[in-house]
């Protein structure tokens, strides 16, 4: 199986959950829910990496809920927040399938009767609930209005026009002629941010297309990629913008036909770009690419001191889960410590922004302070976050991004761009 088959099947797998998410649970029962004098109830559904095995994608994030259980219980033993102990309800949600997502989050807001919830794969349902959440993926730029999803990441549509902003002012687009691209029908929208942002900065775009083949299909996929790179090459185009899923159909498509036509490129999605590194693809269609991240590298947030205190805690408390150093060369299979830094950073987060709520923790004084949250720098942000009125998302950093042919692997900078 392709990287691209691996991709399809996680969009397919996040499809279905989106759609079951969208169902709205009875309200929560008020600001004060999962909260007493003395605790705080938070829900952990965590996504059960060990049950995508099933559909070809074989990767292990470590042991999630020893990880989350570590860090947990050092905050409860340096006082908790704001004398109040965090009561977590872990859980490992299975992506494959809708019901068990729906099941999670039910559970959670309706009989658990949680806080707040961390890292659900889609905090649709949750904040539908009023129940806030941390690092949710899948988020759009903001929630209900009641609770909103705090991450580090901020959303396609408000990352795509600073980090195209950063690509003109370094020339990239200079005397160009610029093809946009779109892997999937699903990326129109981003596809009519993308061509605003660069209309704005004044780039010559001088055509756009979209791969409207029927998703999964590779044959026709590729056979579509084909008509609309031969339509770029003669309509001139020497730099391609590929739009969200187009950042990984692109690379696997000219690779798939072996285009003699190979442009330097910008991916907007460098978690769509990343996954299509290896497999069948060829390096060429890869190391011409210009791409980044919102957020630090993983040799970066491997060796921030916050991360490493969160390892050695695990470790200490449970020291037969085994945790890999990261490496940007070693198989998903192995990354074994994607768990304790989730982990960290987001327990981490989540506790800043509870603490600044005060003693009176509420839906509405967590929201407060969490807009209000400015210049934190928590175990894996590497630069200092800020949030912002009708902001729950840092916005800022830009790590540039690129493919590395002698080692196959994908190399982050370790520092953000200075705009």
């Amino acid at each position: 199986m392709t990287k691209r088959s691996g991709v399809a099947i996680a969009t397919v797998i996040f499809a279905m959950l989106s759609g079951a998410l969208g169902m709205s649970p009875a309200s929560a029962s008020g600001g004060t829910q999962g909260v007493t004098a003395t605790t705080i109830r938070v829900g952990i559904p965590y996504v059960d990496v060990a049950a995508v095995k099933a559909v070809g994608v074989n990767i292990n994030w470590g042991n999630v809920t020893d990880a989350y259980k570590a860090v947990i219980a050092d905050v409860n033993a340096h006082g908790g927040i704001n004398g109040r102990k965090i009561v977590p309800f872990i859980m490992a949600v299975d992506p494959t399938g809708a019901a068990p997502a729906a099941t999670a989050c039910t559970a959670l807001t309706q009989d658990d009767k949680v806080f707040a919830v961390i890292a659900p794969l889609q905090p649709t349902c949750y904040l539908a609930a009023g129940v806030p959440t941390i690092n949710g993926l899948l988020a759009s730029a903001t929630g209900t209005g009641v609770a909103q999803n705090f991450a580090l990441a901020p959303p396609a549509s408000i990352y795509d026009p600073l980090q195209l902003s950063i690509y003109s002012k370094q020339g990239l687009f200079k005397n160009k002629k610029v093809g946009v691209f779109a892997g999937v029908t699903t990326d129109d929208t981003e596809l009519k941010i993308v061509q605003t942002s660069l209309s704005k900065l004044h780039v010559n775009v001088v055509s756009s297309a979209v791969d409207s083949a029927p998703q999964g299909d590779l044959s026709a996929e590729n056979e579509q990629l084909a008509v609309i790179a031969q339509r770029f090459q003669a309509s001139g185009v020497n730099e391609v913008v590929a739009v969200g899923y187009g950042s990984s159909v692109w690379p696997e498509g000219l690779s798939a036909i072996q285009s003699s036509y190979n442009p330097p490129w910008v991916a907007t999605s460098e978690s769509d770009f990343t996954g299509d590194v290896g497999g069948s693809n060829n390096p060429q269609y890869l190391a011409n690419v210009v791409t980044s991240s919102p957020l630090a590298g993983g040799a970066t947030i491997w060796a921030d001191p916050g991360t490493q205190r969160c390892v050695r805690l695990a470790r200490k408390a449970y020291p037969s889960d085994h945790i890999n150093a990261f490496s940007a060369t070693l198989p998903g299979s192995e990354a074994t410590w994607t768990g304790i830094e989730q982990a960290c950073t987001d327990v981490a987060l989540f506790t800043d922004i509870a603490k600044a709520a005060g003693k009176h923790l509420t839906l509405a004084s967590f929201m407060h302070a969490g807009y209000a949250l400015r210049n934190v720098v928590i175990p894996g942000s590497s630069a200092p976050i800020s949030f912002g009125p009708n902001q729950p998302y840092a916005l800022g950093p830009v790590y540039m991004v690129h493919y590395d042919p002698s080692t196959k692997a994908i190399v982050v900078a370790s520092k953000p761009v200075t705009k």
